[in-house]
């Protein structure tokens, strides 16, 4: 195991988890419907707590978890703050556009899972299986619900 490598690693799911976090932020301003709100907090709350998991790992190696607020996602954030406000989305809409969001997220995890087997522990590689499961679980209640929508 190469624990540089590793840190690195868990520093870009952590990024992904930050990234998945302004998502549904973001996507919970866009909605009025309380059935969505609910399911994106859930679902936001799982990504802090992924973080936190990661960034744990990350310190236990010695490392420095990645900075949680870049300098420009203030400038990012309010600016889709502001075009949620502007953009009329409908629930199909919102829901399309988070699967696609979910898609990439696991995509990202299999990919990392794949790549750098050996680079992590038996431990991180549990951790992260774990997470990629919970992950799937959301994208296909994600695609469950926009499937309803075409019925």
């Amino acid at each position: 195991m190469n624990k540089e490598k590793s840190i690195v690693v868990l520093n870009n799911l952590i990024e992904i988890n930050n990234d998945r976090i302004q998502v549904y932020e973001t996507a919970t301003i866009v909605t009025e419907e309380s059935d969505l709100k609910n399911l994106f907090s859930e679902f936001q709350k799982t990504s802090e707590i992924f973080k936190s998991e990661l960034a744990e790992e990350v310190q236990k190696m010695g490392g420095i978890p990645v900075d949680v607020i870049k300098k420009n996602n203030f400038f990012v954030k309010l600016w889709m703050n502001f075009k949620a406000k502007l953009v009329d989305k409908d629930r199909e809409d919102i829901l399309n556009t988070l699967e696609y969001k979910e898609f990439v997220a696991i995509k990202s995890y299999k990919e990392t899972l794949t790549d750098n087997f050996d680079h992590l522990t038996v431990e991180l590689l549990i951790i992260l299986k774990s997470q990629q499961l919970l992950l799937t679980a959301h994208h296909d209640k994600v695609k469950k619900l926009g499937d309803l929508m075409l019925s």
